[in-house]
């Protein structure tokens, strides 16, 4: 175990420097906040891809596509890619204009800015940002934990403590600035770690063409080599594009609503993600680098849910046992370690060590502006902008020192009695944050009669309507007999909110 820990150590001590630098640059709040709006085309790119390909992407996506095969496609070409290229394009190029002009660092101060309503809106779009981020954190803290545990054998407990207090210490040092850099070498080292180890995989299990022939055989073949039913585990649908409407998760209204709405459109609005939007430097960013984020993201991401599948294929061919990890009363989900552990098998075994940092920088990267969104919206966006006009950037300086830890630091204690399926907890979160961003940002852009009372009551009414339907029925509810997606009844409430206020009030 000497090499991992090693390689574990390396990796550290890299980001640490390059957060160094960062903090070094950082002179003012608008630095701290949104880079001052400086940052450069491939800095911007990679801030991107590394904020939204996280330990949902490395771990996730392939434990989906272990699961699902190509039935789940949609969220490889509509997905993650699709929601920073088209965010860039819709979002980030029409706040472009106004960002300088009006001084906005955050979304927050675009929706006060744009209803007129410095107070309510600004500490409702806060708060809620903040529960949304606080969520999503804890899925990034999981998926560090899993890994450390299967690649480094060190306990899940201590490798998300790890990871936490590095990141906690860059960001409080650096903001922004040593966000955007730290996220540049991690975007890097997970594309080069993806690129490299997926077709070696793929070439383990006899090649793209002898997978997808696996594949098309699947029921027979786990029914003769692992005694499961033909039809265990989406068997039968592994090799299409999707399933029939009443087969939830793999069907195609299922994928319209959790992949068509769920993850593109709510990833389109993340706070964090709409923030990474105010920090480019010029607007001629918005021209090419919606198409090379969208090139690179969609790569990735495919080639990460290859490897899932690749994974079922040794799994059901005996070629791979993949293992249950039992924390505490919480088993996590077996398919999720299917990346690693096809590695593990696939790989030599120093190319299956830098794998290590190559997950973690996936899962960091969105990690770090995680923390960072959170904490400006407390700081700057409530505390500062909304309740206490008269704060200096000196004090909200200060009261980061205090809620970074607290947010970094309380998300991770809830992290570690892990939820039991990863990927469920993060669409979860992207449900919350589609519902209650998504009609007061886009709609304020491209109507000019969306009013201010419709902009408060869509998020309100979005949010309590989505936590709601997930307490009561989970992560399915029927219609008609049809499965779909819990984030439905939460995206109708919130767009019949603000299109039925905005046209009856003035």
């Amino acid at each position: 175990m000497l090499i991992p820990l090693i390689v574990f150590a390396v990796y550290l001590v890299s980001i640490g420097v390059i957060a160094y630098i960062g903090a070094k640059r950082t002179k003012t709040l608008a630095d701290f906040v949104a880079a001052s709006g400086q940052l450069g085309f491939w800095t911007y790119s990679l801030l991107m891809i590394g904020s939204v390909f996280s330990g949902m992407t490395l771990i996730g996506v392939a434990g989906l596509a272990f699961t699902t095969g190509w039935a789940n496609v949609w969220e490889r070409i509509i997905g993650p890619p699709f929601a920073i290229a088209f965010g860039t394009i819709v979002i980030g190029h029409r706040l472009f204009r106004l960002k300088d002009r009006n001084g906005i660092l955050t979304i927050q101060d675009y929706l006060a800015y744009r209803y007129n309503d410095p107070k309510v809106m600004r500490v409702l779009a806060g708060v809620i940002s903040a529960v949304t981020c606080f969520v999503y954190l804890i899925g990034q803290y999981t998926a560090i934990g899993v890994v450390s545990q299967i690649v480094l054998g060190i306990p899940y407990w201590m490798g998300a403590v790890i990871a936490a207090v590095i990141v906690v210490a860059y960001v409080m040092s650096g903001g922004m600035f040593s966000t955007a850099w730290t996220t540049f070498l991690q975007s890097v080292l997970m594309l080069l770690g993806i690129y490299i180890t997926v077709p070696l995989i793929i070439s383990w299990v006899g090649g793209f063409e002898a997978m997808n022939q696996a594949l098309i055989a699947m029921p027979e073949i786990q029914n003769a080599t692992r005694g499961v039913a033909e039809d265990f585990m989406f068997a039968k649908y592994l090799s299409k594009p999707f399933a029939p409407a009443a087969v939830p998760l793999a069907g195609w209204v299922y994928n319209l609503t959790l992949f068509g709405i769920t993850v593109p459109l709510g990833l389109m609005v993340a706070p964090h993600i709409v923030n990474n939007m105010l920090t480019f430097r010029k607007i001629s960013y918005t021209r090419w680098s919606p198409l090379v984020m969208y090139i690179i993201g969609f790569t990735a991401i495919m080639l990460t849910a290859l490897a899932g599948m690749a994974a079922r294929v040794a799994w059901a061919e005996g070629m791979i046992d993949i293992p249950s990890l039992t924390l505490g009363s919480i088993e996590v989900k077996w398919s999720d370690m299917a990346y690693p552990t096809i590695a593990s098998k696939a790989l030599p075994y120093w190319l299956f060590v830098l794998l290590l940092p190559t997950i973690l920088a996936g899962v960091m990267s969105t990690t770090d502006r995680l923390i960072l969104t959170a904490a400006n919206n407390i700081s700057y966006d409530v505390v500062r902008n909304a309740l206490g006009q008269n704060i200096s950037d000196k004090a909200v300086k200060r009261i980061n020192l205090l809620v970074i830890p607290l947010i970094g630091f309380g998300s991770l204690i809830i992290a570690l009695s892990p939820q039991q399926l990863l990927a469920w907890f993060i669409w979860a979160a992207l449900s919350l944050m589609v519902n209650c961003f998504f009609f007061p940002i886009i709609l304020g852009l491209y109507w000019q009669r969306m009013s201010r009372n419709a902009a408060r009551l869509s998020m309100v009414i979005g949010f309590t309507v989505t936590l709601v339907t997930f307490a009561m029925f989970g992560k399915t509810i029927y219609i008609a007999g049809i499965p779909v997606y819990s984030v439905l009844p939460g995206f109708i409430a919130s767009l019949l909110t603000a299109v039925v206020l905005s046209l009856a009030g003035k």
